[in-house]
């Protein structure tokens, strides 16, 4: 028996109060016992109970108000009432207030330990849907970091239409954060007691699209051994999200078209029509508008995606979030792997601010867990960062492009190249750097060697 759950015992009669106490503790619960209401209060503002076992009837407070006191002291407490046959009705009512179960006198030990179980299974399921909330809004938070304007411009509007039910489309490319920020949609929003459920539109195949978003009944096809929810329905009361919306089919554009105008649906191999409350999200990397123009997109259901857009920048165009969110990236693989990486060095960062990044915030992410993964020391260095490739793909810098640190980096790197007759190797012990990296920084300021036709090593 799990002895974490503390057990309150309130009843005003002693003997009934001395039976329960000895025969919980004679399997592992830790229990207190009172006669008096007043005191059975003050000991649950002093401790942290897991169950109160309560009277209905006593002298000095009804049960239904002492179930109201408790419930105020300890929302979490799972409350059971005693009551005698005749008092059922209001034993009843009792668990409409929030109360977890009754017992009618006199009970077998056998059954009162059962609802105590099942109380504790209670409890614990509520604590874990919390923890597990607000582990997702941790993480939600923990990984939208925005320093740039065009960032903070997306998380204001994104909280703005967070409480509201209407449809939005989420546009940017592939590794920016839309389902973070359909995440964010649905968790700050009032369907926060719903379920969030994906569809990930993208990577199911078209031929299992109709099935998983809106189920299938018994013997409908070869296969269909059972009734089958879909995501529709999984969604009712939530959020739906619909990722890479622009890959769904014209046959599924317009059973989708017809769920957001009615919310109605029929699952296949069904004759009737089922309806859902749902809120859907969508998201897409590809033109949608190009995509209608061609044809491959009905406009109707375009526009009606699309009743809010929020737009995502790629991260070239919000370098000012880079160090944060590397940071943030750093800490946590740091934490998971056990090491004690505490910093990025500044040619490291260098590099990161430097960098394309085609594939966004998953490529920063990637990045910096396998620079991680390398590091030897308490901070990541170029050398932990190059063999992902970083380089490989990053675009020069032109003139134009530099910021006056980074101008005067360019200078010392050419006057150690003109000091060394442009030998790379030299060069780089001259400036106290790897000759990868001075490879790295010829390759990112575009600098070519005066009046020869390739630099020497």
């Amino acid at each position: 028996m799990n002895t974490r759950h503390k057990i309150l015992i309130l009843d005003d009669e002693p003997g009934i109060v001395e039976v329960i106490v000895t025969r919980l503790e004679a399997i592992g619960f830790p229990v207190v016992g009172h006669t008096r209401v007043s005191m059975a209060l003050e000991a649950l503002r002093k401790d942290d109970f897991s169950i109160l076992i309560t009277d209905l009837k006593m002298p000095d407070m009804d049960g239904m108000e002492v179930l109201k006191e408790a419930k105020k002291i300890n929302p979490d407490l799972e409350v059971i009432i005693f009551t005698a046959y005749g008092s059922i009705e209001g034993a009843v009512k009792a668990i409409k207030e929030g109360a977890h179960d009754y017992l009618v006198k006199p009970f077998e030990p056998i059954e009162l330990f059962a609802k105590i179980e099942k109380a504790i299974e209670k409890r614990e399921l509520k604590q874990r849907v919390r923890y597990l909330e607000q582990e997702i809004e941790d993480s939600i938070d923990h990984h939208i970091y925005a320093e740039s304007p065009s960032m903070k411009q997306v998380l204001a509007l994104t909280r703005q239409v967070s409480s509201s039910d209407a449809t939005v489309l989420i546009l940017g490319e592939s590794g920016t954060g839309k389902e973070l920020i359909a995440r964010m949609l649905h968790y700050e929003g009032n369907r926060r007691g719903g379920k969030f459920v994906i569809m990930d539109c993208g990577a199911t195949p078209p031929t299992l699209i109709e099935g998983e978003l809106f189920g299938y009944s018994r013997g409908s096809y070869t296969g269909a051994l059972k009734d089958k929810k879909g995501i529709i329905e999984e969604a009712d009361g939530g959020t739906l999200f619909l990722d890479e919306i622009g890959n769904i089919s014209p046959e599924m554009q317009t059973r989708l078209l017809r769920v957001l105008e009615s919310g109605e649906f029929r699952r296949i191999g069904e004759l009737g029509q089922r309806r859902v409350d749902i809120r859907v999200i969508a998201a897409t990397n590809v033109d949608l508008i190009a995509k209608v123009e061609k044809g491959e997109f009905r406009e109707d259901l375009f526009y009606r995606l699309k009743v809010i857009t929020i737009q995502l920048p790629p991260l070239r165009e919000r370098k000012e979030d880079i160090a944060g969110m590397a940071q943030i990236f750093l800490t946590e693989f740091n934490n998971r792997a056990g090491k004690n990486v505490t910093a990025i060095s500044r040619d490291a960062m260098d590099m990161l601010l430097s960098h394309h990044w085609p594939g966004n915030v998953r490529e920063l992410k990637n990045i910096i867990q396998s620079a991680v993964v390398l590091c030897q020391g308490p901070a990541i260095t170029p050398e932990d960062i190059l063999p992902s490739g970083i380089f490989d793909s990053s675009v020069p810098m032109t003139g134009e492009e530099l910021n006056p640190l980074e101008a005067r980096e360019k200078a010392m790197v050419i006057q150690a190249l003109k000091k060394t007759n442009w030998v790379q190797k030299d060069a780089a012990n001259i400036l106290g750097i790897s000759r990868r990296v001075m490879h790295y920084k010829i390759r990112k300021y575009d600098i070519h060697p005066e009046k020869r036709t390739t630099l020497k090593w």
